[in-house]
């Protein structure tokens, strides 16, 4: 029998679709998270695994605010949630004991706006040191006792204003995710100030989602275990 060709439509209806950013899209393609072929560079999405994404994400209900998406991360995480109303509170831990942070991973996605960007390899380890980042994915790894080496790449989160001067500074480029060796997660200014302002590292449970999501196989099931293990301590 002749092979069926599935349908494909462009990254900016399925961004349209699911709700989310075109680069956000063009990411998961990248990194499998949907179905997809790269023709003439163009990343083109199959419309089947677009449906299923929204399904399973309208079936999980709406993606969180930033500020919610955070406080999921830091009750998973047995962290102070401050800045959240008591009720708004309970509710997100009422959720996160009935459905699990890998069950709550599609509505936790606005947690960040992801940007990917390449960099001399040289400096790399000035990016890692930079206070304006927060650490997480691999280069936070090793800071919550994972077994995984961070090699020529950084990956963290910066606040918004504070994104244009730390690309300036270390003189990044945007590039595709098959090319970028800097992943930069941009959060607003107010949720920064309550969630990630002075930490070393991004909390475990947004570290576990972060490493859940990479193009690489190894970091993918160390994040998918760690998720599992915050999970089970609740």
């Amino acid at each position: 029998m002749p092979s069926v060709v599935a349908p494909l439509i462009s990254v900016p209806d399925a961004a349209d679709a699911l709700g989310l950013s075109s680069a956000r899209v063009r990411l998961l393609a990248a990194n499998g998270g949907l179905p997809a072929q790269k023709i003439g560079g163009r990343w083109l999405v199959e419309r089947n695994g677009v449906e299923k994404r929204r399904s399973r994400g309208s079936a999980g209900g709406r993606p969180f605010a930033a500020r919610n998406a955070w406080a999921v991360l830091g009750l998973a995480s047995g962290d102070e949630v401050d800045g959240v109303d008591p009720v708004v509170r309970s509710r997100l831990r009422r959720a996160l004991a009935l459905e699990g942070l890998g069950s709550l991973a599609l509505r936790l996605e606005r947690r960040a706006e992801v940007h990917r960007y390449s960099g001399h390899p040289g400096e790399i380890r000035h990016i890692l040191i930079d206070k304006r980042l927060v650490a997480s994915g691999v280069s936070a790894a090793q800071g919550i006792g994972l077994d995984l080496m961070s090699g020529l790449e950084a990956d963290g989160y910066v606040r918004d204003s504070d994104l244009g001067g730390f690309v300036r500074d270390h003189a990044l480029f945007s590039a595709a995710a098959v090319d970028a060796n800097v992943v930069l997660r941009v959060v607003p200014d107010d949720v920064w100030a309550d969630f990630l302002k002075g930490r070393p590292h991004a909390s475990e449970a947004a570290i576990g989602l972060d490493l859940a999501e990479d193009a690489d196989s190894r970091s993918r099931a160390a994040g998918k275990k760690l998720l599992g293990q915050l999970d089970s301590v609740r």
